[in-house]
């Protein structure tokens, strides 16, 4: 009786997850006996790791009153798929710990400052900077103000009075009277800067915590380093000055009266030498994470914003980010179905909770226990074969609603495990090689409108959503300022929403966002005139009759925002310019036809003819002129919104046979040298990224969605008589809210499999005249700015191409090792080909930074007193 009271003393304190029951599947067929087998029930407490006896009983028993089991029958948990046979009785092995709460919140890869106190002492450490730049400039006033009397006597044509003067210098830049002050704060100015740097390395995901420790560690050698030499250059100059302008008075060239004036001279030194050394810092940071970046970048074989390619690294941390779990690990591919199935139960604008277990036992997974708060823990039977073994294995599933709601979709926080008690979410990705069964034993993960996404992207996902909403929350609260005289309405459609979120960013964000706009503008501008200069030519229009703007690659990876510069700038210069979308699946009219051929180029034959010349006189050649600056014909420039790699990838050819495949790579290649010889450019452009930049954008087109939801109420709500203005600006709305849709967060699972796919493609149809481009908008200016001058060098080397169609072909597979009936080697090959070219210029680089880096360290060290550890000021 003391043992059950006690018993029941516990129990109260804890959770009691019922192991087998019922309606519980058996862990074996063949062996377990449904409905008639004894239950086993583990006490899960709630208050720590306290361990509890297991024991048996049939249904309908009293758990309480229930004696113990022997301990030959504790041994069940540790049999093979979780049951043990004692006495003809069968024992399933206990459930793992509760998780219905992750460890830690999700947060970005690369967010510098997670905590709210670390951003708080790094704002501080930049006014506590300023702050002692203002005390230095105090003492030079006070220094100057005392001096100046005796700085007006210096005789210039004395020598020991110029050394004098430079002292003078010297001292007010030091801070004159300050100057001990000074030195004495900066052991907890180097402190505070240092509790910066490690906290951010503490704080850093623990794939970039090297990274983050070696640019920490250049960024403040950058800034003392940069110090030194501003001071070193201004007392260098000063002393030219001074021994230069002695001179001249001493051969009596100038005249004392009329070009002596000492104290303002060195006052003027002394500003120079305070202020600059503290501008030098913030450059010299800049210079040292710019250093680190750079040896980062071409030592992992990083992608660049735009490269060939045949450069584009498939191992990259860019798509294959070393704290994230290999997409073929046995629990990644589980994960996917579980965010698939999850995925059935909801839809945008609508989650039904009710479904989420029927779903989930179509994939095999039943439920075992629930919570409070939605937690539900299910468990399926898998076997599982590597290395000629067959293992068989129990998989949990705890799934539990994260909210706040997205769209009315609550995102779902999951963990998948292989069966066991411990709780190893805190070092799961420290076994990502270790385990036996492909990955770690533990997996967990967010997963909403079918997609699985892990905390870093969805901390992307969100915080991005967040933010955008942020800005349309503040946008309409400044809508009708009284200092700007601004009264504009709703937005309407995808442009005007973009203008009027910009009202809501944060000033920095905002001016940070306006001086990239006029860049790229100007740069957009000069290629414009630069196809102008081509059709303007004294020879004859050289310009490239045509234009083909190709847009492949992966979904969410800005394609039609950032390729629109190219396509701006051609209008720009007076080209025509249509869209073509093929993002649909050919009917059955175009399977019939030559593949090639529902993709249309642009029609360059057309020029104006003698009878519309005839008939409008002059003006039809007039219009031409005036628009692209060539008389007698037209340049035309066709948009492909995806293309003939779609079909590789989300088409039938994706399972097409190799001789199929060769096939179709020769007509695109034929259809590449056929545009040359009608002097049309073929401009083939491949967008990347990665999977945080597409968690990001998916965020944002999230809360694009729910502002437009949000609109629609608000121009509901002021409807007018104009019923046809209200349509069309309704029509708009629809506009956004189409921009995102379910297969977005497919092809989000389908990430690695579609960019091996697109690289593939690009790399059997890649040719020395005409080159895949394979633009990386991870950073969209730098992505964007350089593209523009890709695309212009492009139009610049257009008419020195002479390759014909056989040449392309030809040296096209002798780079891919491809034979007309070989079978194509996939990406494997691709694989291959990025590590052959490109090498030695990345290793180039990378010892050239290393070499600037130990400059840099070496500098350091030899000019910094390390007596004391945090030296003196000079």
């Amino acid at each position: 009786r003391a043992e059950t009271n006690d018993l029941k003393k516990d129990m109260n304190d804890s959770e009691v997850t019922p192991l087998l029951d019922d309606q519980s599947p058996p862990a074996n067929a063949s062996e377990v006996a449904q409905g008639s087998g004894p239950v086993l029930t583990r006490q899960l407490s709630t208050r720590g790791s306290k361990a509890f006896p297991y024991f048996a009983f049939s249904p309908g028993d009293d758990a309480l009153t229930k004696s113990m089991v022997s301990p030959i029958e504790a041994l069940a948990p540790l049999a093979p798929m979780g049951v043990i046979t004692v006495q003809g009785q069968k024992y399933r092995k206990p459930v793992a710990t509760v998780k219905s709460i992750p460890p830690f919140a999700p947060y970005r890869r690369k967010a510098r400052h997670r905590s709210f106190y670390l951003w708080y002492i790094n704002e501080f450490r930049h006014w506590w900077k300023s702050s002692r730049l203002l005390v230095r400039l105090g003492g030079l006033e006070t220094l100057a103000r005392e001096q100046w009397h005796e700085m007006e006597l210096l005789e210039p044509k004395k020598r020991k009075a110029m050394k004098h003067a430079f002292k003078y210098a010297k001292r007010m830049g030091q801070g004159g009277p300050m100057r001990g002050f000074l030195n004495g704060v900066q052991p907890f100015t180097r402190g505070v800067r240092l509790l910066v740097a490690a906290w951010r390395w503490f704080e850093s995901a623990p794939c970039r915590r090297l990274e983050v420790g070696v640019e920490e560690s250049l960024a403040f050698m950058g800034n003392r380093v940069s110090r030194m030499l501003s001071r070193a250059l201004v007392d260098a100059v000063a002393g030219l000055a001074l021994s230069t302008l002695s001179g001249l008075f001493r051969a009596h060239i100038l005249s004392k009266d009329d070009f002596w004036h000492p104290a303002s001279m060195l006052t003027f030194f002394g500003i120079l030498r305070a202020v600059a050394s503290f501008a030098a810092s913030f450059i010299g940071s800049r210079f040292g994470r710019f250093l680190s970046r750079s040896f980062f970048l071409n030592a992992y074989h990083r992608w660049t914003p735009v490269q060939r390619v045949q450069d584009v690294n498939l191992r990259s941390d860019d798509c294959c980010e070393r704290d994230e779990i290999d997409e073929n690990a046995y629990l990644a591919r589980l994960a996917k179905k579980v965010a698939k199935a999850l995925g059935k139960s909801q839809s945008l604008g609508v989650d039904s909770m009710g479904k989420q277990e029927g779903a989930l036992k179509d994939e095999g997974f039943h439920l075992v226990g629930s919570g409070s708060g939605g937690y539900a823990l299910y468990e399926c039977h898998r076997t599982i074969q590597q290395d000629n073994e067959v293992a068989a294995q129990t998989i949990l599933l705890h799934v539990t609603p994260y909210g706040p709601s997205i769209l009315n979709v609550m995102p779902r926080y999951t963990v998948l495990e292989v069966e066991g008690s411990q709780d190893r979410r805190h070092v799961w990705s420290k076994t990502l090689d270790s385990w036996r069964f492909e990955g770690p034993s533990v997996l967990e993960g967010y997963c909403y409108e079918g997609a699985f996404f892990s905390p870093h992207h969805f901390a992307e996902l969100k915080e991005t959503y967040d933010k955008q909403l942020l800005a349309y929350d503040k946008a309409c609260r400044n809508m009708a300022e009284a200092r700007k005289g601004n009264k504009t309405g709703p937005p309407t459609d995808q442009p005007a929403l973009k203008s009027f979120l910009q009202a809501g960013k944060m000033p920095k964000k905002l001016k940070k966002n306006d001086r990239e706009f006029k860049e790229l503008q100007r740069r957009v501008s000069n290629v414009a005139q630069r196809l102008k200069a081509l059709m303007q030519n004294k020879g004859g229009c050289i310009c490239p009759r045509g234009v083909i703007l190709y847009f492949e690659g992966l979904d969410c990876s800005g394609k039609s925002s950032t390729g629109g510069l190219v396509q701006q700038a051609l209008e720009q210069a007076g080209f025509e310019v249509e869209m073509r979308q093929h993002n649909r699946p050919p009917t059955k009219e175009q399977k019939s036809q030559p593949w090639m051929d529902r993709f249309e180029p642009p029609d360059v034959s057309e020029e104006i003819s003698d009878i519309e010349r005839a008939e409008r006189g002059e003006q039809a050649a007039l219009e031409v002129k005036q628009a692209s600056g060539c008389v007698g014909h037209r340049h035309k420039a066709m948009v492909w919104d995806r293309g003939p790699a779609g079909d590789f990838v989300y088409g039938d050819l994706s399972a097409a046979s190799a001789k199929e495949k060769n096939s179709r790579y020769r007509e695109f290649l034929e259809f590449d040298a056929e545009c040359k010889r009608k002097n049309i450019l073929f401009c083939k452009l491949m967008f990347v990224t990665n999977r945080d930049s597409i968690a990001s954008t998916l965020g944002k087109r999230l809360a694009q969605r729910k502002m437009a939801q949000d609109l629609r109420t608000w121009l509901s709500a002021c409807r007018g008589a104009d019923v046809s203005n209200e349509e069309h600006m309704l029509a708009g709305l629809d506009q956004i809210t189409l921009h995102i849709d379910p297969t977005d967060f497919i092809a989000f699972n389908l990430y690695q499999k579609n960019l091996y796919k697109f690289i593939n493609f690009a790399l059997n149809t890649d040719t020395a005249a005409n080159p895949w481009i394979v633009v990386n908008t991870t950073d969209r200016y730098n992505a964007r700015d350089q593209l523009l001058g890709v695309f212009q060098t492009q139009v610049n080397s257009f008419n020195t191409r002479k390759r014909t169609s056989d040449d392309i072909i030809r040296w096209s597979h002798s780079r891919a090792g491809l034979e007309e009936t070989a079978e194509p080697q996939g990406v494997e090959i691709s694989v291959m080909l990025q590590k052959e070219l490109g090498g030695r210029r990345l290793r180039l680089r990378t010892i050239l930074a290393l070499i600037v880096t130990l400059v840099l360290v070496w500098y350091y060290v030899e000019n910094t007193p390390f007596d004391w550890i945090f030296g003196g000021e000079d």
